[in-house]
């Protein structure tokens, strides 16, 4: 079974999925599952929870990208997903990887965040007919494959210099980057709506930060005892950087220093800085030594998505992927037509 295969046999169930699939006003009284299994794949369910959070997912996407599509390519999207996240988990499984469990807690942990809480997502969870352990579940999986990935395939996948070389060749405006500034900072936080007397207080310690600095003492050490900043403990060190990436103010006063030099107090909307520059790089081309490393992580990570589309359509062929309907019976999908691409 291949990945068009997989969106063939989606459209078979596209309607009956959507019915289960989409937000419910009040469900009928007679309704005894609202998260029915719509199909197993080597007999592992899916729910249709799961396939709800993936058009979620899916749907988020599309409207990032300024992009729409219909219900049912959402759910024919949204199916093929989940059947390649389920084969990638089992064949995960089987060579015994295992699951990064703080990474599946960090997940959840962020999904609670964006549901206003746990109680919140316990909530939405409830509604779909789903719960907390269906959603680790699905964390579970995802991590699986993501570690399949990592430890099976990316380590196989080879780059060659000529690859890269013809990389750099073909994508010249790639390459091409303004002014940057090296450079380190640090803040004494000040939020906009404080009063006059933090603000003051605030503006007194940045002036008490920028006299030491200006009397010799080592910027990185002073930035990791004061500074406010998350960039803290690397000594204030914020690495190059375009203008356009920093506040209007920072980035006037940070790209008038030369190297050593160090600014006067800045204000900006997060505080007080004293910036400090390391070095400069004038605008024009990125060397090819320099581009190496970004061009390699680039070319690995297309083998690797080519590598794994592979291997779904390897697992595809021999998966026993059952679609049901509302009533639990297996849904009559159409075969491949003989001679098909495989």
């Amino acid at each position: 079974m291949t990945r068009m295969y997989l969106i063939t046999v989606a459209l078979a169930v596209a309607a009956a999925a959507v019915a289960v699939c989409a937000p419910a006003q009040e469900p009928p009284a007679a309704a005894l599952d609202v998260n029915p299994t719509v199909l197993t794949v080597n007999g592992q369910a899916v729910h249709a929870a799961e396939i709800s959070l993936m058009m979620q997912n899916i749907q988020g996407y599309l409207k990032s990208q300024g992009r729409e599509a219909t219900q049912d390519e959402i759910v024919q999207v949204a199916t093929q997903r989940i059947v390649e996240q389920k084969l990638l988990a089992q064949e995960a499984q089987r060579f015994g990887v295992k699951p990064d469990e703080q990474r599946i807690a960090q997940m959840m942990e962020l999904t609670e965040r964006q549901a206003g809480g746990r109680d919140q997502l316990d909530s939405v969870l409830a509604k779909g007919g789903s719960n907390r352990t269906q959603l680790e579940q699905m964390f579970r999986e995802m991590e699986l494959g993501r570690a399949l990935i990592a430890q099976q395939i990316q380590p196989t996948v080879e780059v060659s210099d000529p690859e890269i070389q013809n990389f750099y060749n073909e994508h010249p405006q790639d390459f091409q980057r303004a002014e940057q500034v090296h450079a380190r900072h640090i803040l004494i936080k000040a939020d906009p709506a404080a009063d006059e007397q933090t603000r003051t207080i605030a503006r007194m310690k940045a002036d008490q930060v920028h006299q030491r600095v200006a009397n010799g003492e080592d910027f990185a050490t002073v930035a990791k005892e004061l500074s406010e900043d998350s960039t803290a403990a690397q000594g204030g060190d914020l690495g190059f950087f375009e203008k356009g990436r920093m506040a209007p103010a920072f980035a006037d006063a940070a790209f008038a220093l030369q190297p050593g030099q160090i600014s006067p107090v800045v204000e900006t909307q997060f505080g007080y800085h004293v910036i400090k520059v390391e070095e400069r790089r004038p605008a024009g081309t990125v060397p090819l030594e320099e581009a190496k490393a970004p061009i390699r992580r680039v070319i690995v990570n297309e083998k690797t998505n080519v590598a794994v589309g592979q291997l779904v359509n390897t697992l595809g062929r021999t998966a026993d992927i059952v679609f049901l309907d509302e009533n639990g019976q297996p849904v009559p999908v159409p075969k491949p037509a003989a001679g098909a691409t495989p």
